[in-house]
């Protein structure tokens, strides 16, 4: 039997997590903690092989607490929790020897098949030091995509880098930056090791939904390259290739450079673009209107990969062209502004979060996100193209049932004839609109009162009924016992 401490300062994660433990019989005891002191405490106490912590915690978060943890209990197996996954965490997760880092809301699949690993490596005891690196890699490839964006802005320390690159077993500190289309995540290893004259380059890559992008250590850049593009034989490959970089701090450069030279090759269905000044792009507010377009279209058209590829180029063309990150940053911010405008007159009912005003980074992958959510959308609407808006109602009316709803204002939401919509609530919801709306509230009624915080006349208020003796009388009809019996008795729930 092994212990397994978990610490989160929202008591149903660590109860949900236990729950699961003792679903499966899993060979565990489990202790709670609700802040990384009582983590520590714990720790010292116990001595768990197997921790949980959630990283952002009072107090002390879970950072913090692993620190004290791994003095203590140098061989304890750390998994982080969080709502929020960021390059950072993943750094200090990395230096701390995480064995995890699980983006909450975790499933149940992820946690078991996970603490199956863990148990499994208690139970040989052996591991090599080979094995605890290779842990950390798949770590750090957790969060290779915001390294590679934080890489690519030129936000990465020399120290952090320095430290990526020996995970991955890269001691050089000279080659070049390639942008590539056309090659499996599963075929880089194999292309790049083919015994060529010039050796085996050494390579770390960060692939993307329509491109890789490549970091090629070798002091023969210029050579191997003449050999990647004469490969045409197996591979049809588009490549762009950067200038190329004699020391670490110059691998933004090289990155940026490769990306121009991987567009001009997009565009002119070329197999291998080097990079050059002339390709430089210029300042042209008309040119990225028209890149904004072009990606609408795609979308239009069902074209994600086209679509993230034009997101791609129009950002890096503003970060190249702007000397200012802050300028930049609200060129950007103007053209997605503009951008979800034109989305939403094609495609309505999206829920979009707001847009990040002054981060290159997060800009990013906002852009890229909302490209995979409104092409899902669009995907959704040419299967069934009430899904979407019927999914839209059920959640209005759950976050307004406190309110006046007729079937008139809800169907002029989603743009449909109050009849049609009738005959469409039955198929999408049901029942008829007054029926399922009568459903939510009795069950957001009936939970209200168990809960025992509220009167009956703040229920119905909350549930939308002025009149209380009204609300009454259905919430009798309804759950066959009368609210004022009901509030705050849990023997009465079945």
């Amino acid at each position: 039997m092994y212990t397994l401490l978990i610490a989160d300062d929202e008591p149903l994660e660590c109860d949900a997590i236990e729950l699961l433990v003792t679903r499966a019989n899993l060979p565990l005891r489990v202790i709670k903690a609700r802040n990384g002191f009582e983590a520590v405490e714990l720790t010292e106490q116990c001595n768990p092989q197997i921790a949980f912590l959630d990283i952002r915690m009072p107090g002390m978060n879970g950072i913090e607490a692993a620190k004290h943890i791994r003095q203590q209990a140098a061989d304890c197996q750390i998994v982080f929790l969080t709502a929020w996954s960021t390059f950072e965490s993943a750094q200090q997760a990395i230096r701390l020897r995480a064995c995890e880092y699980l983006v909450k809301p975790v499933q149940h699949k992820e946690v078991y098949d996970l603490l199956d690993r863990l148990i499994g490596n208690l139970d040989r005891q052996c591991e090599t030091e080979k094995q605890q690196t290779q842990e950390i890699r798949e770590v750090l490839n957790l969060f290779s995509r915001e390294f590679f964006a934080a890489l690519k802005f030129g936000k990465v320390s020399q120290e952090a880098l320095v430290s990526y690159l020996t995970m991955q077993g890269i001691t050089s500190q000279e080659g070049t930056a390639l942008v590539m289309r056309g090659l499996a995540e599963d075929k880089v290893q194999q292309f790049f090791q083919q015994g060529r004259i010039w050796g085996k380059p050494q390579i770390c890559y960060f692939p993307s939904t329509d491109r890789i992008t490549i970091l090629m250590f070798t002091s023969h850049s210029v050579k191997l390259i003449e050999q990647i593009a004469g490969n045409r034989d197996e591979y049809d490959v588009v490549i762009g290739s950067g200038i190329p970089f004699s020391s670490l701090n110059q691998i933004p450069n090289s990155i940026a450079t490769a990306t121009i030279a991987f567009a001009h090759a997009t565009r002119q269905n070329i197999r291998l673009q080097r990079f050059t000044i002339a390709l430089t792009p210029k300042k042209d507010s008309k040119q990225n209107h028209h890149l904004m377009l072009k990606m609408i279209q795609a979308i239009d058209q069902g074209q994600s990969n086209i679509a993230c590829s034009l997101a791609h180029e129009l950002i890096d063309t503003i970060n190249n062209t702007e000397e200012d990150e802050a300028q930049c940053a609200e060129e950007i911010f103007q053209l997605i502004t503009v951008f979800l405008y034109e989305l939403n007159k094609k495609i309505p009912l999206l829920k979009l979060d707001t847009i990040p005003k002054s981060s290159l980074i997060e800009q990013e992958f906002y852009l890229l996100n909302i490209i995979k959510t409104v092409c899902d959308a669009t995907e959704r609407d040419r299967r069934d193209r009430y899904e979407r808006p019927f999914a839209f109602v059920k959640q209005y009316l759950q976050e307004h049932m406190n309110q006046q709803l007729s079937v008139e204002d809800v169907a002029r939401l989603i743009n449909i004839n109050s009849k049609y919509f009738s005959q469409l609530c039955k198929v999408y919801l049901g029942s008829t609109f007054v029926e399922y709306l009568t459903r939510i509230r009795m069950e957001k009624a009936y939970s209200l009162l168990l809960e025992g915080n509220s009167t009956v006349k703040e229920v119905a208020e909350a549930t939308g009924f002025s009149d209380g003796n009204y609300f009454s009388r259905v919430f009798r009809q309804y759950h066959n016992i009368s609210p004022s019996l009901l509030k705050g008795n849990p023997l009465t729930q079945e």
